[in-house]
Order: C-alpha cells, then sequence, then structure tokens
C-alpha cells in the first residue's frame, strides 16, 4: 500500500520554481511519499505525460525519472510504514495522471501539481507558476 495526494478532499500539491536552467523541470511539488512495510509497487508517468511531470523520492538529491519501484522492508519501521522525501518535477502547473503497480494489480491516479485536478482543492498558499 502507498499513499498519495489523490483524494478529493486533499488540497493540490504546491508547485516552487527550481531555478534549474531545464523547463522541464522548472517546478517542483515537494510531498513524501508514504509505504506500509513489506509493499512493493511501482510509480509509472503514462507516455502521454511523459513532457508534465518526472518524479523522484529517496534520494539526496532525488533525480526526475518517469518510473520508480520501491520494495518497502517487511519491518522497516516500528509504526509499520516508511516515508520517503521527494515528489514531482513539472515544466508548468498540471493535473497529471500516474499509473500504480502493486500485487498484481494497476490503477490510475490523478495528481494535481499546482493546480486542483476536477473535484480537488486548489493548493494552499501561493504556488508558483
Amino acid at each position: 500500500m502507498v499513499a498519495l495526494p489523490t483524494s478529493s478532499k486533499a488540497t493540490a500539491l504546491q508547485t516552487g520554481r527550481t531555478g534549474d536552467p531545464d523547463p522541464a523541470v522548472r517546478l517542483f511539488a515537494k510531498t513524501g511519499l508514504v509505504i506500509k512495510a513489506g509493499t512493493k509497487f511501482e510509480l509509472v508517468v503514462p507516455d502521454e505525460a511523459k513532457d508534465m511531470v518526472s518524479i523522484g523520492w529517496g534520494g539526496a538529491p532525488s533525480t526526475p525519472s518517469r518510473r520508480i519501484t520501491v520494495s518497502c522492508p517487511a519491518r522497516a519501521s516500528s509504526s509499520g510504514w516508511q516515508a520517503y522525501a521527494g515528489g514531482y518535477w513539472a515544466p508548468r502547473p498540471a493535473c497529471v495522471p500516474l499509473i500504480v503497480r502493486a500485487g498484481g494489480k494497476e490503477q490510475r491516479v490523478l495528481i494535481g501539481l499546482g493546480t486542483p485536478c476536477p473535484g480537488q482543492l486548489p493548493p494552499q498558499g501561493p504556488s508558483d507558476q
């Protein structure tokens, strides 16, 4: 199990300028990735969104990618959950699709980066455009 900000009750993520000259990673939306211990999953940016978003967690710094695979050990923490720092890079605010694969199943989710997805609340506070 992995927790992502996809609920219609959640706000879209705030974006901030990275200062990177590469326009593909002009904005960053920082958010933790919370994973249930004993879980293995994959997050994938679908082909139609390859120019809209890249993802990364757990590095120092994280490297923007279109795919990450995470395997959280069964005894990762006393709480039963493990958290990783990271987030989403984007050239502009957007509602972006992401594919989550786990346990032989695949689910498509939408993530609001600097702007809300349908039914989602706008980011709290200012967001760089």
